[in-house]
């Protein structure tokens, strides 16, 4: 995911732009059977909440690169719009069709935060609630 991701960004901010190349890697990661590829990583490895901690980092890890990966998408599609012909405007909004099912069916996969990573242990409430007392009285002097 991270190579397609650093793929995306490189054809995206060529400069000059080359068309035929954003096209071709925006092809490969949103056209239809290959995008079947990425939401099948995404359904396998994101679908379930790890009950292993040790694994929480990882399952970020990976949630967090197909957040950048529709990002990258999203803005190859934007960069492509600007680039294209009227020939080639039925091809782009194919391309955008692919996108939004796309990002559609790894939404809720890649929405979804790990709730243990939220929730704050008793030790650092304690702490925490010290130092907001030590503010609280050193701010009434």
């Amino acid at each position: 995911m991270q190579k397609k991701t650093q793929e995306l960004a490189f054809a995206t901010t060529q400069d000059p732009a080359d068309s035929k190349m954003l096209q071709m890697v925006l092809q490969g990661c949103v056209g239809t059977t290959v995008n079947q590829g990425p939401l099948e990583v995404a359904q396998v490895f994101l679908s379930n909440i790890p009950d292993d901690p040790k694994l929480f980092r990882h399952h970020n890890k990976l949630r967090l690169c197909f957040k950048d990966f529709t990002k990258r998408c999203e803005d190859a599609l934007r960069k492509n719009k600007a680039l294209i012909g009227p020939d080639q405007k039925e091809y782009h909004r194919e391309m955008e069709r692919n996108y939004n099912r796309l990002k559609e069916a790894l939404g809720p996969l890649i929405n979804r935060k790990i709730p243990q990573l939220y929730r704050t242990l008793p030790a650092q409430a304690t702490q925490t609630q010290r130092r907001n007392s030590f503010t609280r009285s050193s701010l009434r002097r």
